[in-house]
């Protein structure tokens, strides 16, 4: 028998669950309408308030601290699209959601660096954390290497914050670092194809070793959660692991990449992190005959004109790349 204080609790928290998701509803609702600034025809003309930032950063850092360091996604999440570094730019991610269909409808993984040289990172990513917590089980977001207090003082995203909110700027900006440092590290889909942000590491044994990557943490200088969003595939590098060039973590190369695919299992490994000059036509670039893929989702990245890449992986398990062309002067999106 449910006892009469049982009955108020519950009754309490489903209106309080009932209120989030309205909230939730209503802030995407108003990302998603705004229209373009007419005096910057790459960004949209919308503000989040810092209440906003300070809820809905609250929301995502105890979702995110629900999940596992490495999500695992069955197959019942096909097809699922595969987004790669955004940078800041809110246009471009509404027009992935605009070309794809929203969360809710379709299926996403986001791979990290939501933030940091773009001018709308606080746009992104508060989006991102919106429709996560509203759809968990349809939108998945892993760190990037900039969801992170030392790389977003330097970058970019620290400044965004002071300069839109001034001197609440670094309390709002924490708020989301909080939110940041429960993100989980990986993702798994159907067992075969691995998603992180930058790559594969000379500290894992198996994939559960991801799992016991403690959070909250920050993103360490050394170690597994250093090289998941800071290694890279070098094909020219020494055999196996060498130093980076980018100064912290390691890269490697195809047979070690090769090796890692099957000591774990795994047919393909989705990653972002670069964006080469090889990459400006198609916004991709393989690796290790076709076992790893390095996609980037930010068009026009810094001046590049470099297209959008988002993978997109059928119910057939195929995969296939859906590119975004950069906006031209004038164009309406």
């Amino acid at each position: 028998m449910i006892q009469e204080s049982e009955r108020v609790d519950g009754d309490e928290e489903n209106e309080n669950d009932e209120e989030r998701v309205t909230y939730l509803k209503t802030f995407i609702a108003r990302m998603m309408a705004a229209p373009m600034n007419p005096k910057s025809k790459a960004e949209v003309d919308v503000t989040v308030t810092r209440e906003e930032i300070r809820i809905i950063s609250n929301y995502a850092a105890a979702s995110f601290a629900s999940l596992n360091t490495l999500m695992r996604i069955d197959e019942d999440c096909l097809p699922i699209h595969i987004v790669g570094d955004l940078h800041g730019h809110f246009a471009d991610l509404r027009r992935i959601f605009g070309k794809h269909g929203a969360p809710g409808i379709s299926n996403y993984v986001f791979l990290g660096d939501y933030v940091d040289r773009g001018r709308q990172g606080t746009e992104t990513v508060m989006l991102l954390m919106a429709y996560h917590c509203l759809y968990p089980d349809h939108l998945y977001m892993c760190r990037g290497n900039h969801e992170d207090y030392n790389t977003t003082m330097t970058y970019g995203f620290y400044d965004e914050c002071r300069m839109k909110y001034g001197k609440r700027g670094p309390l709002a900006w924490l708020h989301m670092i909080n939110a940041f440092n429960h993100l989980p590290f990986a993702a798994l889909i159907f067992g075969r194809v691995l998603c992180m942000h930058g790559g594969i590491s000379p500290h894992i044994q198996t994939l559960d070793d991801i799992d016991n990557i403690q959070r909250p943490t920050f993103v360490p200088s050394y170690g597994l959660a250093c090289d998941l969003v800071w290694s890279d595939p070098e094909s020219t590098s020494n055999i196996g692991w060498s130093l980076s060039a980018r100064g912290i973590s390691f890269s490697f190369d195809d047979v070690t990449i090769e090796k890692f695919c099957q000591n774990n299992d795994i047919d393909l490994i989705v990653r972002a992190h670069q964006i080469s000059s090889d990459m400006v036509k198609g916004g991709h670039k393989w690796h290790a005959s076709g076992r790893m893929v390095t996609i980037f989702s930010a068009a026009n990245y810094l001046s590049m004109g470099n297209d959008s890449c988002v993978i997109r992986i059928d119910e057939q398990r195929n995969v296939h790349f859906c590119l975004l062309r950069p906006v031209k002067a004038g164009h309406k999106h």
